[in-house]
């Protein structure tokens, strides 16, 4: 069986190689670096804004155990099923279970 490294190697060498791919990279990067400037420009102070993006990215991860167990509370309070799943597989079993039960659905 082939290890991650050699699959990803084997891979990108043969995608290294495909020239629409690299106009499609090339292409894109174009654009991007077109619209970074103007993106900027909405801010007085870059600096400051990567710093506050930061401390909101870093508050929203350090509380999300909490903000997960709120949503939750309110979500059954209203007579939804929540389920928990610790990996995609877990979560895709639900999913499957869920559809093969045909459950009734209800949307937030």
């Amino acid at each position: 069986m082939a290890t991650s490294s050699t699959t990803f190697d084997e891979k990108s060498t043969v995608k290294a190689a495909d020239r629409e791919h690299r106009r499609k990279i090339n292409f894109n990067i174009g654009r991007y670096n077109a619209v970074v400037p103007q993106g900027k420009q909405q801010f007085t102070d870059v600096h400051t804004a990567r710093e506050q993006a930061k401390n909101i990215k870093w508050h929203a991860i350090e509380t999300l155990d909490r903000q997960l167990e709120t949503f939750e509370v309110r979500a059954t309070s209203r007579g939804t099923k929540v389920l928990w799943a610790e990996a995609a597989d877990d979560a895709l079993a639900e999913i499957l279970k869920i559809k093969s039960n045909n459950y009734e659905m209800r949307y937030l």
